[in-house]
């Protein structure tokens, strides 16, 4: 029974491995529970890297930005397929900004309301000076439950790092 039991943990474990360097600048470093990386203890992304990955569209607008926004397409990855890249386990992502905003975003959201990391809008990479070079967003247009100052303060701008928790408890 005990090696049953000690098999059956082996299957969901994650392997680790090294991911490939990035080539570019350096966009997004993931640190905190995962296993595997590519510089030190940490997973760096590049541009390219980061467009390798299965990529999501979302139609929306940013109304506490301006009331007189228009939807734009943006397109981006999930945080699911960014964490199984990286062989993360978590249930919390605490993301920063480039200006040292820093939020807590819960996993299930990226399951529960389909956000994504967005990495070009309308077609083009989004720029510093537009909120990027990767910014969070939810599909507001399409739920009204998301248009709630909750979930504005989760769609953060301008993200740089993640740190991938267990639970809101683990500190830096």
């Amino acid at each position: 029974m005990r090696a049953l039991l000690l098999l059956i943990g082996f299957l969901f474990v994650v392997p680790a491995f090294a991911l490939p360097e990035p080539t570019g600048p350096v966009l997004l470093t993931l640190t905190g529970n995962i296993a595997n990386t590519n510089v030190g203890d940490s997973a760096q992304f590049d541009r390219k890297m980061l467009a390798a990955l299965p990529q999501h569209k979302l139609t929306t607008t940013m109304a506490w930005v301006s009331k007189k926004e228009r939807p734009h397409d943006y397109v981006g990855f999930s945080a699911l397929d960014l964490l199984e890249l990286v062989g993360g386990t978590g249930d919390i992502l605490r993301i920063k900004a480039l200006n040292q905003y820093v939020i807590d975003v819960p996993i299930s959201d990226f399951v529960d309301y389909g956000a994504i990391f967005a990495i070009k809008k309308d077609g083009k990479d989004i720029s510093i000076r537009n909120l990027g070079p990767i910014m969070v967003l939810y599909p507001f247009d399409d739920n009204k439950d998301l248009r709630h100052e909750v979930y504005y303060w989760r769609a953060i701008w301008q993200v740089s790092s993640i740190k991938v928790l267990t639970n809101s408890a683990q500190v830096d």
